[in-house]
């Protein structure tokens, strides 16, 4: 009533509307209160507006609630779990043990006191840092001097003109590249792309050689198996070895026997007997002819001269005389005839001899008489105008080699035929294998000898070699070491010092 009466004395005096707003308390009159939006109400799948009731859901059971599960077996065999048994301590009871308070080093329970630092001034505190010093000696920086400009004056306002940092200078990327390195780190790259050059080339160098080695040995095998399968091989007989013969594995000898059969199948008589020894320490190649009238023991027909061995039983009988009488092991030996030693000169194209008028003489007998009948030409074939130094053929070169009337018959006579041998050598080594190669093609088919092809295969590996030994010559017996004998069964003969030839033969073939 009071609120009425309040409101009817309310007047506004400003001719305004006036607002009252209730206290929240209060209730809004049905007409102020906001009304409310109706909603359309929801059409269900029915047809029907109420929504329709659910199933109840059935369960494994049938029934509309679901199943008790059943209670849990424990492995006590009861419904409610076991008590675990209470733990226990390594004291025997259920408490654990009381800890004991830890022990220090000093023997009582509380951590010993750290003693105090010491400095160097004998106190508990550090000494006070002394004020630094200027170079002025005092204890406060000296005044810097004002700044004086390159006119010698201070600035105009009294100040120096403001301080601008530098502004960092962004490098030209054209300068960054043509920025060239130190030379110092330039020169290792250069050696070393110029020490790789070099063994590139090297390698290439010997690459190429060693190619150019197979070739060139490869040819060299080929032509030397060819010929040598050209070759007339014998086996060697029987022999009887003398034992405790000289021998040294850095020497060997092969005997050459010339014979003065006329044909291949002629074996004719040892018209020469010159043993070769190839010192491969020493680097010699020694030339060693045996006298052919020197008088020796010759097993199964007694005493005669060293050539009728070839006769009685061949190279083997003849090497044997050799073995037993001067004791020097000889394993092989080559055989050639009168016609292939000719021949052997003629592919050569001759040896140059300085002969006599003597010695010419003598050559011509032996063409007209031997020789030229022999390789069935004229009998004035190739003579001789005189002595001097000549350019001799084969027919007058195998003239030349069997001269035994002029000088000492036959110590002169194998002079003669190593002289031949020597010319031959010589010219062989100034001209190379590509010589070498020449004569053997042309000799070695008219060449008989007991080595294998292994053993001549590699004998040939050594002919470049061979070629740059030097030459040296001997004579057995050696002159003083034999007598002059006449009026034996054989003839005249030479008495032989055999003792004083073996230690010659030792010397000399087997040096060291």
């Amino acid at each position: 009533m009071s609120d009425n009466k309040h409101k009817d004395h309310l007047r506004n005096t400003d001719n305004e509307d006036t607002i009252l707003f209730t206290s929240p308390n209060q209730p809004r009159p049905q007409s102020q209160r906001p009304s409310q939006p109706t909603h359309p109400q929801q059409q269900y799948y029915n047809g029907q507006q109420p929504p329709p009731p659910r199933p109840q859901q059935q369960y494994y059971n049938d029934q509309q609630a679901p199943p008790t599960r059943p209670q849990q077996q424990y492995y006590n065999g009861q419904q409610t779990p076991p008590t675990r048994p209470q733990q226990q301590y390594y004291n025997g009871q259920q408490t654990p043990p009381p800890h004991t308070q830890q022990q220090y080093y000093n023997g009582q329970q509380a951590p010993p006191t750290r003693p105090q630092q010491q400095y160097y001034n004998g106190q508990q505190t550090p000494p006070p840092h002394p004020q630094q010093q200027y170079y002025n000696g005092q204890q406060t920086p000296p005044p810097r001097p004002q700044q004086q400009y390159y006119n010698g004056q201070q600035p105009v306002y009294g100040y120096p003109p403001p301080y601008y940092a530098a502004q960092p200078s962004k490098p030209d990327e054209k300068r960054k590249k043509s920025r060239k390195k130190p030379k110092s780190e330039k020169k290792p790259e250069k050696k070393k792309k110029h020490k790789s050059l070099i063994w590139k080339i090297i390698r290439r160098i010997l690459l190429s050689l060693i190619i150019l080695f197979i070739i060139i040995f490869g040819i060299y095998s080929c032509t030397s198996l060819s010929l040598i399968g050209k070759m007339n091989h014998v086996p060697t007989g029987d022999r009887i070895r003398t034992q405790g013969a000289m021998n040294e594995k850095h020497v060997t000898n092969v005997l050459i026997i010339g014979t003065d059969g006329r044909t291949e199948s002629d074996r004719g008589r040892s018209d020469s007997m010159i043993l070769i020894s190839l010192n491969s320490k020493t680097n010699e190649m020694t030339m060693t002819s045996f006298l052919r009238d020197c008088y020796v023991e010759i097993r199964g027909h007694g005493k005669d001269k060293l050539n009728a061995s070839y006769a009685y039983g061949g190279p083997e009988l003849l090497m044997d005389t050799i073995e037993s009488n001067f004791n020097i092991k000889i394993d092989d030996y080559l055989s050639i005839n009168f016609s292939t030693f000719a021949s052997v000169i003629d592919s050569a194209g001759g040896v140059k001899i300085s002969l006599s008028d003597e010695e010419a003489e003598a050559v011509n007998v032996i063409l007209m008489s031997e020789v030229n009948e022999l390789m069935g030409d004229d009998r004035n074939s190739d003579l001789l105008s005189g002595g001097g130094n000549i350019l001799l053929n084969g027919k007058q070169a195998l003239s030349y080699s069997r001269i035994r009337s002029v000088g000492k018959w036959d110590l002169e006579r194998t002079s003669r035929q190593r002289k031949v041998i020597t010319a031959l050598i010589k010219k062989a080594r100034s001209e190379g294998v590509s010589f070498v190669g020449r004569l053997t093609k042309k000799a070695l088919p008219y060449i008989t000898t007991n080595m294998d092809k292994k053993e001549l295969y590699l004998l040939s590996l050594r002919v470049p070699l061979l070629l740059n030994y030097d030459i040296a010559q001997l004579q057995i017996p050696a002159d003083g070491t034999f007598t002059n004998v006449s009026g034996t069964p054989s003839g005249d003969v030479l008495e032989t010092d055999f003792e004083s030839n073996k230690k010659i033969i030792a010397d000399k073939i087997f040096a060291q």
